[in-house]
């Protein structure tokens, strides 16, 4: 006479094997063996450890929008787990957009490493950040004076040039070259010539520029400043301003103070100009106020 399924020991060891298997085995049946079936209530026990393990497996490959159709402790457990690794996911995305304020205090020791993480993280971005800046001011400025150098005056200049272009509006550059800087040079030391420049650069920040007027050391001893939204006549004004202040602005060097001057050249942007254009008949300008006296500011036709 047959055993009942429940006292069936080979039976029930088949089943306990069944479901040893669902949490140790790689691959395992989508539904109970069928002679298992008659075991009491060992198919719901195995659907129920089937729907567990497909969700953990789920996650544990990354889908966190895994839907665990049953309920309890367990099921509830790894829908608060896959939440948790849901809001993580968003977090991260946050950092790596340069939200750095992101912080998580609900997965325990993980969660320490993860602050520590974003604030190393916040301050290796900083840091990068001001060696950035430092470097770009490096490439961008003149190391003697300060002022922008010759490349990044060139490169402003050209992004006004094409403003204009674009609205239609004028500007002006002037040019301006250090009288006698030679002579500076030659009888007081570079040293003391290397004051003259820097002093230069004061000069035309006491001047009456605005904030929207930018400068540059084009080479050796020689300026360029552009004016934008000015017409020649009011560059020209500008540029005896400077002139100006220069003549009464002494240069302190080794105990002693002596004066230099400047002589400056105005050019009013042209609808049409190139950047060489507009330079050239400022620079030319500059050199007729060398060749009638130095120390003064001629216009450019």
């Amino acid at each position: 006479m047959a055993q009942p399924p429940a006292k069936n020991p080979e039976l029930l060891d088949a089943a306990l094997k069944s479901l040893h298997d669902l949490l140790t085995a790689r691959n395992v049946r989508s539904e109970p063996l069928d002679e298992l079936a008659a075991v009491e209530g060992f198919a719901d026990l195995y659907t129920t450890l089937l729907e567990v393990r497909n969700a953990i497996m789920a996650t544990a490959a990354g889908d966190l929008q895994y839907q665990i159709a049953m309920r309890g402790y367990v099921p509830g457990a790894i829908k608060g787990m896959q939440a948790s690794l849901r809001h993580l996911t968003w977090q991260t995305k946050a950092i790596a957009s340069g939200d750095y304020s992101q912080r998580t205090d609900f997965m325990g020791e993980f969660s320490d490493a993860f602050n520590t993480m974003v604030l190393q993280l916040d301050e290796t971005m900083r840091n990068l950040h001001l060696k950035e800046q430092d470097l770009r001011k490096m490439a961008q400025t003149d190391p003697l004076t300060g002022a922008n150098n010759r490349g990044y005056f060139m490169e402003l200049l050209h992004t006004e040039i094409k403003r204009c272009q674009r609205y239609s509006h004028t500007f002006s550059v002037l040019m301006l070259d250090l009288d006698n800087f030679k002579s500076i040079n030659d009888t007081r030391g570079h040293a003391a010539g290397d004051e003259a420049l820097r002093t230069m650069i004061r000069v035309f920040q006491s001047s009456g520029l605005r904030q929207s007027d930018f400068w540059g050391r084009i080479g050796g001893e020689e300026f360029a400043i552009t004016l934008p939204e000015t017409a020649l006549h009011a560059a020209a004004e500008a540029a005896e301003r400077i002139r100006a202040n220069l003549v009464k602005t002494a240069v302190s060097y080794d105990n002693d103070n002596f004066f230099f001057t400047a002589s400056i050249g105005v050019s009013q942007y042209k609808a049409g100009d190139a950047l060489e254009t507009l330079l050239q008949r400022a620079d030319q300008a500059m050199y007729e106020a060398k060749q009638t006296g130095r120390n003064r500011v001629c216009l450019a036709p």
